[in-house]
């Protein structure tokens, strides 16, 4: 029975964090982006508080970053109502923000 509950709990939890319905203002800044939808998990590298994320540097680069934030990952939820131009804004963003490893 315990099992059963657990497994019940850890696909409940992995489901929620599929995807996000979060919809920038038509003239978002990237860091209005990020402060919306980004920052309740993404607060600051302790190292250095004005990046907000540690990346491999094979994942260094726009194309990534934009597949990520569109279709999530094992903990990070997808952001499907993102358009394509602040994509490219919170893409450019994010690597800026980033200490690349």
């Amino acid at each position: 029975m315990f099992k059963k509950i657990s497994l019940l709990v850890i696909l409940t939890a992995s489901l929620t964090a599929c995807s996000n319905d979060y919809t920038p203002d038509k003239a978002a800044t990237a860091k209005k982006i990020y402060t919306e939808a980004c920052a309740s998990c993404h607060a600051g590298e302790p190292a250095d508080p004005s990046k907000y994320w540690t990346m491999n540097k094979k994942n260094a680069n726009k194309a990534y970053v934009v597949n990520k934030v569109k279709s999530g990952g094992l903990r990070m939820p997808g952001f499907k109502n993102i358009n394509t131009a602040d994509l490219e804004k919170i893409s450019e963003f994010v690597l800026k923000h980033s200490i690349i490893k």
